[in-house]
């Protein structure tokens, strides 16, 4: 009997011993809920836009986040979601030219984005029209410019008579402006800070220009040049025209500028290759480089243009962003839709894309009348996809300061 009593203890003791131990061990807390918080603006002069639709999507193609909301606005946005990239798309309808625009950036982080759509300078800007005359001068073709001509508008009448070039209402700047003509033929220029209606400026004055010639890829066409000085290093107010395809072409050169009297240059390049891509390089340096880095060929091409699935290939000598342009035009109005990708990303079905985001602005429109347009790419010296984005996406940097070597390829259907 004292057995049984002892056992039945022990399995009670057992059993009490369980129910204890669960009764103590704590409930797993579940994690707390992620969320991913973004500011957003999109800034318009458009008075006709009156709000835009910002769609972000995560990479399988899952809408997120669909919203109409105000240009011209600091937006505080937040959505539930662990992920730091995501597609996002922007939707506006301009009723002036009855066009859908639609931008859509795959995979990115979006975060103190501030995009701009349809900015125009509103600076005030004071100019006068004056007039110029240079003595001693060339019976010979001459270019001229001002910062005024160059940045705000442009125009002017002459006279060569005797020696003597007459520029008659041309455009300065208030209160002085810098005038620069250059006699390419003899490779002589003279800069001038004007702050008069009325200048007077002897020609044997003149300097020696510098010029360059480089070694351009075999079979290109339509090879021209643009030569851009800044008085003042990355502002773009300061900048003035040095050299373009206005001035007669030579063998003997590609450009020619002054040696002296400015912080920077803008040089820029342009051309078609044998296969017909343009093909466009951008140096922003101190100094005019001596040598350039020109490609022969394109470093993409697309393998797939349809819009139900598109497939681009990439050189080793990869681009940092590409970029791909759909056009849909109806009786009623034009759909313009841009793709900016990573050269990581090589394949993309579009039309499937656009209809599953069930866009509110674009709700009933016909995503079949679409046909590829162009593709561009573009390769920043020190930048990847995202470091570009980030850069567009910011008004307040310089193009002309940051961005030092750069190159655009494009092709158009």
């Amino acid at each position: 009997m004292r057995i049984k009593l002892l056992a039945s203890f022990l399995l009670i003791s057992i059993l009490l011993g369980c129910d204890s131990e669960q009764e103590t061990t704590p409930a797993p807390i579940p994690e707390p809920e992620k969320t991913f918080n973004f500011s957003f603006r999109y800034d318009t002069q458009s008075e006709e836009a009156n709000d835009f639709e910002l769609i972000l999507s995560n990479t399988d193609g899952k809408v997120l986040l669909d919203t109409l909301i105000a240009f011209n606005t600091n937006h505080s946005l937040r959505l539930k979601s662990g992920d730091t990239k995501y597609n996002l798309t922007t939707v506006i309808f301009d009723p002036v030219i009855d066009t859908y625009w639609i931008k859509t950036y795959i995979k990115v982080n979006p975060d103190k984005w501030n995009l701009q759509y349809y900015m125009i300078s509103t600076e005030p800007v004071e100019e006068e029209m004056a007039d110029i005359t240079y003595i001693n001068f060339p019976n010979t073709d001459f270019y001229f410019r001002t910062k005024a001509i160059t940045n705000y508008s442009g125009g002017f009448s002459g006279s060569l008579f005797d020696n003597t070039l007459t520029l008659t209402g041309y455009d300065k700047l208030l209160p002085s402006d810098l005038a620069y003509i250059v006699v390419p033929a003899q490779g002589k220029y003279m800069l001038t800070e004007v702050t008069s209606k009325q200048t007077t400026v002897n020609f044997t004055e003149a300097g020696n220009t510098v010029k360059r010639k480089y070694n351009r890829p075999a079979d290109i066409t339509n090879f021209r040049t643009f030569v851009y000085g800044f008085t003042k290093e990355g502002d773009p107010k300061s900048r003035i025209e040095l050299y373009s395809p206005i001035i007669k072409e030579s063998e003997e050169y590609d450009l020619q500028f002054p040696p002296t009297g400015f912080e920077a240059f803008n040089l820029r390049m342009f051309y078609n290759d044998a296969a017909g891509y343009e093909h466009t390089y951008t140096y922003n340096v101190k100094e005019i480089p001596s040598e350039v880095e020109l490609s022969p060929t394109s470093d993409f091409s697309v393998s797939k243009s349809g819009f139900e699935d598109f497939m681009i290939a990439f050189t080793n000598d990869k681009p940092s962003i590409y970029n791909v342009n759909w056009a849909a035009d109806d009786p009623n109005y034009y759909m313009r839709w841009s793709i900016f990708n990573s050269p990581d990303e090589t394949s993309f079905k579009p039309k499937a894309f656009l209809e599953g985001l069930k866009s509110k602005k674009l709700e009933g429109k016909n995503m079949s009348l679409f046909k590829l347009f162009s593709v561009s790419s573009r390769k920043d010296k020190d930048s990847n996809y995202q470091d570009i984005l980030n850069f567009s996406a910011d008004p307040s940097r310089s193009f002309y300061s940051e961005v030092k070597q750069d190159r655009v390829i494009v092709k158009h259907f």
